[in-house]
């Protein structure tokens, strides 16, 4: 197999018996960078060349110049401007935090499978840990429901902000319940304890989005066939060449398959993973 670059983004088709995979990066003129909680980033980027084939629980893979491209979740588009919510944890994110406005990053993307309800029958649970949120307001925005319902959990309210101020167009879509396990703000206990506060047999749909214990705990406490996870592995590539964010005891890849999968489709993985 042969990788080439080309403005088609992914491109596949065979040439001499061997697949080559055509992509490109977009550049993305960066709009605003703003710290909205304890190490928590918001970016607003506007790419080159349009994207409109976008579906919530998609990411792409940005390049950090003179770093290295990492995997971020799109949090929100609309008119092709993108927004995006990451922590720091390492010097590709942080240089992405310092980044200069009207700098440009690049864009590899959108990767992976959509998730969405489109249903205005379902009521919907959504479970999120910390920078997990970060692709919920793309989800609440871009679904159909009846109702749905948000429990977020933080170490600490320094690590919350308000996602209406940042994202107008979600206000008023969804509840919101929130979880401290400091008890400095809302339920005092991790996402779990809030989730006990609920009644789950009043969703159709449950997602849960965070740290992979919580997520292996999440699916453990509600044991459903409604319950959904999007996992957090790896990525290198981000088009299923590489094979670095395979879920073990599986054949599934995160980029290609993923990241949202139901629980007992990943339990193992789940298992293996936390006890690693």
């Amino acid at each position: 197999m042969r990788l080439l670059w080309n403005s088609d983004f992914k491109k596949r088709y065979t040439e001499a018996g061997k697949e080559i995979i055509y992509m490109s990066v977009n550049p993305a003129k960066v709009l605003e960078v703003k710290r909205v909680a304890k190490d928590v980033y918001y970016i607003l980027v506007e790419p080159l060349y349009g994207i409109d084939d976008v579906q919530p629980f998609n990411f792409f893979m940005v390049w950090v110049p003179r770093v290295d491209e990492i995997p971020l979740s799109i949090a929100y588009f609309k008119n092709n401007f993108f927004a995006f919510l990451f922590k720091v944890k390492g010097l590709g994110t942080k240089t992405l935090s310092d980044i200069v406005l009207g700098q440009f990053i690049g864009l590899k993307g959108p990767l992976g499978r959509g998730f969405t309800v489109h249903d205005d029958s379902k009521n919907i649970l959504v479970i999120a840990g910390g920078i997990g949120i970060a692709p919920i307001p793309l989800f609440i925005g871009m679904s159909r429901f009846k109702k749905l319902d948000v429990i977020w959990g933080a170490k600490s309210s320094d690590e919350l902000f308000n996602l209406n101020e940042l994202f107008p167009d979600i206000s008023g879509r969804y509840s919101l319940i929130i979880a401290t396990e400091d008890c400095s703000y809302g339920v005092c206990g991790t996402v779990l304890e809030a989730l006990k506060t609920v009644d789950l047999d009043a969703y159709d749909v449950m997602v849960a989005v965070g740290p992979t214990l919580m997520l292996r705990k999440i699916c453990e406490y509600l044991n459903s066939e409604k319950a959904y996870v999007a996992l957090e592995t790896m990525v290198k590539c981000g088009i299923g060449v590489c094979g670095s964010c395979y879920i073990k005891s599986s054949s599934k890849l995160l980029c290609r398959d993923g990241p949202v999968f139901k629980c007992d489709e990943v339990n193992e993985h789940l298992r293996a993973y936390s006890n690693s």
